[in-house]
Parts: structure tokens; sequence; C-alpha cells
């Protein structure tokens, strides 16, 4: 979709331009057909009227919902990658309390397997494609927190610990990289689409004697709709578009932890 290759400060202002355009468009087609039909009828205002506010409620509720739904889908993406980078930070950290040389392979499989998050995986799940770029480096961090056998309580403790946080850490890169294809049912879209162009229609047909004023009230509407549903496309695809979940968390891990911490 093109609203995903811009950044907000291009994309918002565009999209906004094409809906308050053609909204304003179907009002100026429409304005000279409802003065012909209208002529001040008086039903006309009265049926347009319960028309018009009956649509705005069961339209804005809708629309209102979804936005919530896919912000709510946004979040759900953020809170897989912090939890998938805090049990890696939880590693790392275990890790330095481990004999050598397990400590030191370790450390260098996590701060690997990091970067390469950063570096490969990111890129493909902008473009909504699952990655295995990582897997080998999964098995790898495994083997470093198998590569030693415990000689006191401490250690079979402190072992025991890491591998419950690496199964944790497993289970949270999977929920990870099968967000990458979350997104509203294109059957939403479809009703979201439709109804911004019922929501000009209606307004069009409201019967206005000055121009500009009905263009006004039209374009401030129009305006607003246009916002929600950018938000809507914005959240839409958690890794991709001018809103979108950023590798933010594991670059911290790589400009602070692992420096940190030898």
């Amino acid at each position: 979709m093109w609203l995903y290759d811009l950044p907000v400060a291009a994309g918002l202002p565009l999209f906004v331009f094409v809906v308050v355009g053609g909204s304003l468009g179907i009002l100026l087609v429409l304005r000279r057909w409802v003065r012909r039909m209208a002529r001040e009828d008086v039903e006309w205002d009265r049926v347009l009227g319960y028309a018009v506010g009956a649509y705005g409620v069961f339209y804005g509720v809708t629309l209102g919902l979804i936005a919530a739904g896919a912000y709510g889908n946004l979040v759900e993406v953020d809170d897989a990658v912090l939890s998938e980078s805090s049990s890696i930070a939880a590693m790392y950290r275990s890790a330095d309390q481990f004999p050598e040389p397990a400590s030191s392979e370790m450390q260098a499989a996590l701060i690997d397997y990091t970067k390469k998050v950063v570096e490969l995986d990111w890129p493909l799940q902008q473009r909504l494609i699952v990655p295995e770029t990582t897997d080998a480096e999964v098995g790898i961090i495994q083997d470093a927190i198998l590569s030693f056998e415990p000689t006191t309580t401490t250690e079979t403790t402190l072992q025991a610990q890491t591998l419950f946080v690496f199964n944790d850490f497993v289970t949270e890169r999977r929920q990870r990289l099968a967000l990458t294809s979350l997104a509203l049912p294109g059957v939403l879209w479809i009703v979201l689409a439709v109804g911004a162009v019922l929501n000009a229609v209606l307004i069009g047909l409201i019967q206005v004697t000055n121009l500009r004023i009905h263009l006004l009230m039209a374009g401030l509407i129009a305006l607003f709709v246009s916002l929600l549903l950018y938000a809507v496309a914005g959240f839409d695809h958690a890794y991709a578009g001018p809103v979108a979940v950023e590798p933010t968390y594991f670059q911290d891990l790589i400009d602070g932890l692992f420096i940190r911490v030898p």
C-alpha cells in the first residue's frame, strides 16, 4: 500500500487531501440535483435529518471501535517485542554468572542474535515477511546454556532458571514472528471505505443555500473521518507503515546493556 511507503509528514496531508477532496467533489456533484429535487421540501429535510443522525451514530461507533481494535493490535505487538528483549536481557545478566567459557559463549550468542534481529529480521517484517534468519542463533543460545555441567547447587539453580527464561524467550520470539501478518480483515476495510463514501453522500444531500457553509461543514466532517481512517491504516500493520513498532528495545540492549556488562 502506497500509504506505508510515506512518512507521516507526507502521507497524512496527502491522505487528508484525497478524502476531503473526494467528499467535497461528491457534494458538488449532488448539490444541483438536490436543489432540483428538494425545492425547500420540509419532508426532505425531516427524513434526511433522521437518516444523517442515525447513520452518524452507526458509522461513528463502528469507526471508533475499529480504530481501537487496530491500536490494540499495535500494543500487542509492542508488548511481544518488549517481552522478548527483556528475556534476552535477563539471560545476558545470568550468563555473567556462568563459568567460562560458557559465560562468554552465551553472551556472544545473545549479542549476535540481537544484532541480527535488528539488521535482518526487522527489514523483512517491515515488508510483512515472516523471517527465518535468526533460527540458527536460537539453537546456539540453547547450546551455550547447556554447554557446562553444574558442579554446585548454585550453578544448578542458575542453569535451571536460565533455561526457564530461555523457554519464555522462545515463546515470545514465536509470538513476535507470528504477529508479522497481523492486520484487520479485508471486509472491515470495505466497511470503512463504503461508510466514508456514504457519509459524504448524506452530507451532500443536505439542502444548504450557502455553498461556502455547505463546503465548510462537509470539509470539517471529512477531515475528522480522514484522520481516523489514517490512524486505522497506520495501526493496521504493526511492523510497517507510518505508525509502526520499531526495534528500539533490541537496539537499546546493543547500545546499553551489552556495553555496560562485560
